[in-house]
C-alpha cells in the first residue's frame, strides 16, 4: 500500500487567523496585561474588525497595551492612548480630549507644491497629504493663517504631527 500524498491546501485570510490565534494563546494564562505590536498591520478589513471585536472583548478582562501607528486602530480601540517618541511619552489622554486641545487651531488649504513648500517656511504646517494632484496642507495656528484657508476638525493625525513636528515625522506626509 502506497502513502496517500499529503493535502495541500491555501488558508484564506492566515494572516488573521494568526492574528487571532496568538491572542487567544496568551488570553489563556488570563493575564493582566497584554501588549500588542502592530497586531492589524497586513490584515484585510474584514480580519481588521474581527480581529477589533477579539481585542475590544479581551479589554474587559485584561488591560491591553496596543503598539500601532495605525491611527485608525487607535481611534476604534482605544479608550486612553499617549504618543510616544524618542523613549518618553509626550502627551496622552482620551482620543478626544487630544482632538480637543487642537479644536479651532487646525487649518487646511489645497496648494501647488510649489506654493506648499512657500507655505513650510513661514507657517507652522504640520502635515502634507496629495489629494487630486494637490498638495493639502493641514497648518496650526490660533487665527486662520491667510486667505483660502478653511477650520478643519483635527483627527487623531493632526494630533501626532502637531505633537511630534515635522522634525520627527519627517515632513509629516499624510496617508492619501
Amino acid at each position: 500500500m502506497s502513502p496517500r500524498p499529503p493535502i495541500v491546501r491555501s488558508v484564506p485570510n492566515w494572516g488573521g487567523m494568526r492574528q487571532r490565534f496568538g491572542i487567544a494563546q496568551a488570553l489563556i494564562a488570563r493575564p493582566r496585561l497584554l501588549i500588542v505590536d502592530e497586531p492589524t498591520a497586513g490584515l484585510d478589513p474584514g480580519e481588521r474588525n474581527r480581529f477589533h471585536n477579539l481585542l475590544v472583548g479581551a479589554s474587559s478582562e485584561t488591560v491591553v497595551l496596543l503598539s500601532t501607528h495605525i491611527v485608525a486602530d487607535v481611534a476604534d480601540l482605544c479608550p486612553n492612548m499617549a504618543i510616544m517618541a524618542n523613549g518618553g511619552i509626550r502627551c496622552s489622554g482620551t482620543p478626544e480630549a487630544l482632538r480637543q486641545r487642537l479644536r479651532g487651531r487646525v487649518w487646511r488649504q489645497r496648494l501647488s507644491q510649489a506654493e506648499a513648500d512657500g507655505a513650510r517656511q513661514h507657517l507652522n504646517v504640520i502635515s502634507t497629504r496629495l489629494v487630486e494632484g494637490r498638495s493639502e496642507i493641514h497648518v496650526l495656528a490660533a487665527e486662520r493663517p491667510g486667505e483660502g484657508f478653511e477650520p478643519v476638525e483635527p483627527d487623531l493625525e493632526d494630533v501626532y504631527f502637531a505633537e511630534l513636528g515635522p522634525q520627527v515625522t519627517g515632513g509629516g506626509e499624510r496617508a492619501a
